[in-house]
């Protein structure tokens, strides 16, 4: 009788080593890629949402003579105006608190405009940004004074639309910072300055007239 041996063969201790390593390193390098394609696409999203809303807000109030009634305690009316959408109200048409890509919220109200005149002019708040993204969104090209853009804050808290519209200011050492449209996009260095470092409570305000 004839014995047939056979030879079995398999990859070695140090060979399935390289393997894992190697799509270790795939894996973070996709991780990373992926990081930062969400990160652009939040920050794109964020840009459309709310030049689509100064759009809307303006068109709807064109006829009249200030922005009275707009204001995010009433954004059931929001929504039922198009001016905010199923994408910032979870909860549906009832929209009691309009969430922002992040996860933060969003402020929507009249305020005075550049000449103290009130109800003239209206804010947009994003809250709960990134430090990351809230340096990208304030340093962006917002439109000049044509766009009825009157001026940018930036902070590492939450914002608030407060009683006049913030004159050209900028305390370095603190998260403030106003800047007008004399000098929007803001400088890379007033939006770092402004949104702070870490953390995801920042904001960026828009005021339009």
């Amino acid at each position: 009788m004839t014995n047939i041996h056979t030879q079995e063969s398999g990859r070695s201790m140090i060979e399935m080593l390289g393997v894992l390593a190697i799509i270790g390193v795939l894996s973070v390098g996709g991780i990373a890629g992926y990081s930062q394609a969400m990160s652009k696409f939040k920050v794109s999203k964020t840009t459309d949402q709310i030049q689509t809303m100064v759009t809307n807000i303006r068109t709807l109030f064109s006829s009249q003579k200030n922005y009275d009634g707009l204001d995010t305690a009433n954004s059931e009316l929001l929504y039922s105006a198009g001016i905010l959408t199923d994408e910032n109200c979870p909860d549906g048409s009832s929209c009691s608190t309009p969430m922002n890509p992040y996860g933060g919220t969003i402020v929507i109200k009249y305020t005075k405009d550049d000449q103290a005149r009130v109800k003239r002019a209206f804010a947009i708040i994003y809250n709960g940004l990134p430090s990351d993204a809230c340096v990208r969104l304030a340093s962006q090209n917002w439109g000049d004074t044509a766009s009825g853009l009157i001026a940018v804050h930036a902070k590492s808290s939450v914002g608030t639309v407060p009683d006049t519209i913030p004159g050209e200011a900028t305390s370095a050492g603190t998260s403030v910072n106003y800047t007008k449209t004399a000098h929007v996009p803001v400088s890379f260095s007033n939006a770092s300055t402004g949104c702070g470092t870490g953390g995801s409570a920042s904001s960026i305000t828009l005021f339009y007239k």
